[in-house]
């Protein structure tokens, strides 16, 4: 069924705007807030704007949303994972951001999600060195924002140190520039703070910070939920074998770019645990390397029906 649809950029383009449609009904019919107690007071600031101006929150939200999904399909194409051109990485996207109602919901992990595909879309294996150091300071303020939202987000510069490292030959001096990004608006957070007299919330707010909450409410969790984890990565590990073996005779940057996928999803798997989104709503953090797992699964010649019944099986438990 996938297989057959990647050949279809026609009916890919109709699905796409089909999931869009659903993501967009379910933001501005089904999503609420988490609550704001023990997140970052960034991200508590942003969600003032639900109470002040409703639609306009969420308007925000479904722009990040369709952002995102872009920028996971500009990141396959990139990348040249497929020669041709296909929407299978956002339509894989939507389908496991919606069957997993990770949209019921506005939490910061969609936030993450947004600032990762912003890194990957700035980001090319076979980038120059003079285009990357270019891009460094970027990288850095980019990901201390994120981090000033979503606590977990701190597994990106986890990601991007062990990107780079292994994909260019970085001096000291990048790694200040990288360094100095990341620090900046943190200063501003902390200037402004003291400015405005709240510095005592400031810094109540890192005090008050509830972290490792996936840890402490994995006692918590349904059969069900356990099911749909365990699910989840067999279905994760099999895709990638199966990536793996078509992948093994290209370019190296292509393979670079597959590793660094698998850097992506287990640095967000780590981090996942720091934060304060339980589950199943921290999976969100899993579903952008996720779907370039599958995406790439489905372009093989030869059809596979287990990739079929995996990704359906999924969408269910998820569903559930």
């Amino acid at each position: 069924m996938f297989h057959l649809l990647n050949k279809n950029l026609n009916i890919q383009l109709f699905l796409l705007v089909v999931l869009a449609g659903w993501s967009a009904w379910l933001i501005f019919a089904k999503m609420t807030l988490l609550p704001q107690e023990g997140t970052m007071l960034l991200y508590q600031h942003l969600t003032a704007i639900w109470t002040s101006g409703n639609f306009l929150f969420r308007l925000i939200t479904f722009a990040l949303v369709l952002t995102t999904t872009v920028g996971v399909i500009r990141h396959f194409d990139k990348n040249h994972f497929y020669e041709s051109r296909t929407y299978m990485p956002g339509i894989f996207f939507l389908l496991l951001l919606n069957c997993g109602k990770f949209l019921h919901y506005f939490s910061p992990a969609l936030l993450t999600n947004f600032f990762i595909a912003l890194i990957l879309l700035l980001y090319s294996p076979n980038e120059s060195s003079a285009n990357l150091k270019n891009r460094i300071f970027t990288f850095g303020l980019a990901i201390a924002l994120a981090t000033l939202l979503d606590i977990s987000a701190f597994g990106i510069i986890l990601f991007l140190i062990l990107m780079i490292s292994i994909n260019n030959v970085t001096s000291v001096k990048d790694n200040i520039i990288l360094f100095t990004g990341l620090v900046i608006p943190y200063i501003y957070a902390f200037a402004i703070s003291y400015i405005a007299d709240t510095m005592p919330a400031f810094v109540q707010s890192w005090r008050d910070l509830t972290v490792l909450v996936p840890a402490k409410q994995i006692s918590q969790l349904r059969v069900i939920d356990f099911a749909s984890l365990a699910f989840f990565f067999l279905t994760i590990i099999l895709l990638a074998i199966r990536d793996k073996r078509f992948l093994d005779n290209k370019l190296i940057i292509i393979r670079q770019a597959f590793t660094n996928n698998h850097l992506l999803f287990f640095c967000m798997l780590a981090f996942l645990w720091l934060g304060n989104v339980a589950f199943p709503i921290a999976l969100t953090y899993l579903i952008l390397p996720a779907s370039v797992y599958m995406s790439i699964a489905v372009i093989p010649k030869r059809r596979c029906v287990l990739v079929d019944v995996l990704v359906t099986a999924l969408c269910v438990l998820l569903w559930l």
